[in-house]
């Protein structure tokens, strides 16, 4: 009787150990540009020609404990320091709609674990007709140690899409 319990108390510490070990993911939700306050740090992602789909621009409320890093080759980003809200945002649409095929963007808020704001993100909204739908990108945000790593993937099959 003691071996299984022993046997039970390792496969617990075995699977607590896995399931803390995996990422955090933070959740968004919708905002409004006049809720755009305070210095970011704007971080620019894609854009690397004028067809290029996967284009979003990610806004990092600047003296909060959380720092932003996208996941991808640093060729692939731009980033700016000290930007005041409204320039932030106006460089951040500027550089979504870069692709001439983006009709709007749209403005989401970032959340911590506790819910609060800590950044925002701006993406590319394309038309419905082209590809099914407007919102084309699978952003995910998960958190390593006050880390908030961005990964950005255009969704396959808009991907196929696109190369055809």
């Amino acid at each position: 009787m003691n071996l299984f319990i022993i046997a039970a108390i390792i496969l617990l510490i075995i699977i607590g150990s896995v399931a803390r070990s995996g990422d955090s993911y933070l959740k968004t939700e919708a905002a409004n540009p006049a809720e755009v306050q305070g210095t970011f740090t704007l971080l620019l992602y894609g854009s690397s020609s004028p067809n290029d789909l996967a284009n979003i621009a990610i806004l990092d409320r600047e003296g909060d404990p959380y720092s932003f890093e996208i996941y991808a080759p640093d060729f692939s980003c731009t980033v700016q320091a000290g930007m005041n809200a409204a320039l932030a945002l106006q460089e951040a649409e500027r550089f979504v709609r870069r692709n001439i095929q983006s009709e709007r963007s749209r403005l989401h808020r970032v959340l911590s674990p506790a819910g609060a704001g800590i950044g925002f993100e701006l993406r590319p909204l394309y038309s419905v007709g082209t590809f099914g739908r407007d919102d084309i990108l699978d952003v995910r945000y998960s958190l390593k140690d006050r880390k908030i790593v961005v990964r950005i993937e255009l969704d396959p099959s808009i991907e196929g899409q696109s190369t055809n």
